[in-house]
């Protein structure tokens, strides 16, 4: 593993290398500001909620935004491929990938994704007039010039283990890759205690001088199978059976057990799993041979079941990203 993430280190350096210094081209989008949300380690640390709060943040603002993702495992025939419109979603979850789709959900924005973010950049320009672009989870796609980058760092892992793919969960170098940053968010602080993230923030504050926001990712409800809500003590004291198919599962646990279960059990997919039948099925004997009175999952799951399915105490937790120090864009908006 050490010698496979060295090769790797080597790649995204000299990739970096070559980017940094105009020998691999980058494209500019005239007329647009992008602003990228991105992490330096591999998933987890809370890239969609944030790009909501962003989008959000930037509407209150008086700009006309659209949002452009790669739309990571999906499946379509042509691209870039429009996911919503701002009021009608085009696409299925399995089409458009399961971030775009909850961004479709639950924003009034065009979504539009392609694996050429330039050109998806491009299509939102022409057909949305719009003023600005939030490009999801890009901060390793150089190609594309953006104005703004946003780094998120999650709390219970800030630093990818130190190391590079596939030993650690870097995609780069984190103190190369943090230099390119505009800002940084801590994301999940809820998870972890007051003295880790100060440790965080000092470590960021002293070795890249940039503004640095601090933000939870609370429940923000709980829903059943037709969206209706329930009330969150529910889960007070009841036996749960928690799955997901996300990066980072734990964390997922984490915020399940603030609702002060009696007992939880967990069963992890792999991260952007397409549920099926079966899936499902396991999912259900394993309630049952457990007694639980209700079962959790992520809306990030949710979207891609198969719809004639019905599961009894069924619920999904809807997550809010909440700003506790909010010092985003204020940078930004000076420039």
């Amino acid at each position: 593993m050490k010698i496979l993430s060295y090769i790797y280190y080597l790649i995204t350096s000299f990739r970096n290398f070559l980017y940094d210094k105009g020998l691999l081209p980058i494209y500019h989008v005239k007329g647009v500001e992008i602003i990228c949300i991105g992490n330096i380690s591999v998933g987890g640390t809370g890239k969609t909620p944030a790009v909501q709060f962003f989008v959000k943040k930037l509407q209150k603002m008086g700009k006309n935004v659209a949002v452009v993702s790669r739309g990571y495992r999906g499946k379509r025939k042509n691209e870039p491929y429009l996911v919503s419109d701002g009021r009608v979603i085009f696409a299925s979850p399995q089409e458009s990938g399961d971030e775009p789709y909850i961004h479709a959900l639950n924003l009034n924005v065009p979504i539009i994704v392609s694996k050429n973010r330039y050109h998806a950049c491009l299509f939102a320009r022409k057909h949305f007039h719009v003023d600005i672009i939030v490009l999801d989870d890009g901060f390793q796609h150089r190609k594309l010039a953006r104005n703004w980058d946003v780094v998120l760092v999650d709390a219970t892992n800030p630093f990818g283990g130190r190391h590079l793919l596939p030993w650690g969960t870097l995609r780069e170098s984190f103190k190369n890759g943090a230099k390119r940053a505009e800002e940084f968010i801590i994301t999940k602080s809820d998870l972890v205690n007051e003295r880790e993230v100060e440790k965080i923030k000092k470590y960021l504050k002293s070795s890249f001088h940039k503004e640095i926001s601090v933000a939870k990712h609370g429940v923000h409800s709980l829903r059943d199978m037709a969206g209706n809500l329930k009330p969150l003590f529910w889960i007070q004291g009841k036996r749960v059976l928690i799955f997901s198919g996300l990066a980072n599962p734990l964390n997922f646990e984490k915020t399940v057990l603030a609702l002060e279960p009696s007992y939880i059990e967990r069963i992890d997919f792999m991260d952007h799993h397409n549920f099926k039948e079966k899936d499902l099925l396991r999912i259900e004997r394993r309630a049952e041979q457990m007694e639980a009175d209700y079962i959790l999952t992520t809306e990030k799951d949710f979207v891609k079941f198969p719809k004639h399915l019905n599961i009894p105490n069924l619920y999904v937790l809807k997550i809010e990203f909440t700003m506790l120090e909010d010092h985003s864009l204020e940078a930004w908006r000076i420039i």
